[in-house]
């Protein structure tokens, strides 16, 4: 067995001796003798926690703890697990982002990133819920690693106000991070739960997160009701095969072959008339509408104007 594996075996049954210790006091709540021992655990409990930290630390790894809070103490273990999870996949999508220097799109990272920001079950607290949790990351002399820069991103983005703030990160990290925080938010308001997120590094938190129950709520409205739209005017050769007039839409053929359908805006008169089927030289106005709350992304055409080609 390794030395951290002899730690956080150390750590565990410590916690579970604490445990048991907790249900007697709460028998004998005037008992001197279990409340010395208690101490002496707590005591244990601290300096194994050292231990730990300056192992893993050895290693190249920081700590960090998650601890949930609401007003049922004791959370669903879907809600408690689905938190978990999101942490997780908004940790990777946005070092993705920050270490490529791309924003991202898609939520589709490689198997090298997976690695890189993988957790790893460190121990539980005692008398609360949570996890202690292991992730590696680089030591630089000079400079923050790409997980720590990370991790400033995420915490600033957990604070923002307005849509506008949304879109910044949106640019700057990609709609696939926007949507990961979104869900993380989603998901800790749904189940009740705030957290206070610790990172450690020798005992020593080098940041910190803090976020209640009513500040998740608003993290995650604010995103659903932030959108981007980007428009778009191409002229092209089109065969025109589909027209309703009353209904103002179109049905177009691409030189590709692609097919489009959309809203039918050429202003009609005895001079502009339209035939079909008939090739013409088109313009078109396309409208991408994101989303950052899901992964929807809504395009519409609108055919503005029509030149016959012979």
């Amino acid at each position: 067995m390794s030395r951290l594996a002899e730690i956080q075996e150390k750590l565990l049954e410590t916690n579970q001796a604490i445990a048991k210790l907790e249900e007697a006091i709460a028998r004998d709540p005037k008992s001197f003798s279990l409340f010395a021992m208690m101490n002496s655990l707590n005591k244990r409990y601290l300096d194994l926690e050292v231990s730990f930290e300056n192992e893993v630390d050895n290693l190249g790894i920081d700590v960090c703890s998650y601890r949930v809070f609401g007003e049922n103490n004791q959370p669903s273990i879907k809600g408690l697990s689905a938190v978990l999870t999101d942490f997780q996949s908004l940790v990777t999508t946005v070092y993705d982002a920050v270490k490529s220097a791309i924003p991202k799109i898609r939520s589709r990272v490689s198997n090298e990133i997976y690695a890189e920001t993988e957790f790893r079950f460190g121990y539980t607290f005692p008398g609360s819920v949570g996890v202690v949790l292991t992730i590696p990351n680089e030591r630089r002399l000079v400079g923050e690693s790409y997980l720590d820069e990370s991790l400033n991103a995420i915490s600033n983005m957990s604070k923002v106000q307005q849509p506008s703030e949304v879109l910044e990160y949106a640019k700057k990290l990609g709609p696939a991070a926007v949507r990961a925080m979104y869900k993380w938010a989603y998901d800790h308001a749904e189940s009740g739960l705030g957290v206070d997120i610790q990172w450690r590094r020798q005992q020593i938190i080098r940041s910190r997160l803090f976020t209640q129950k009513p500040e998740f709520e608003k993290l995650h409205h604010t995103i659903s009701v932030t959108s981007e739209e980007q428009v778009t005017e191409d002229k092209s050769y089109i065969t025109l095969v589909g027209a309703d007039i009353a209904r103002q839409s179109f049905h177009i053929r691409l030189t590709d072959g692609n097919e489009i359908r959309g809203k039918l805006e050429v202003p009609l008169s005895d001079k502009q008339t339209i035939e079909l089927p008939k090739r013409y030289l088109a313009t078109i106005i396309k409208t991408q509408k994101i989303s950052y709350s899901t992964e929807e992304e809504i395009t519409s055409y609108r055919l503005v104007n029509l030149e016959p080609q012979e």
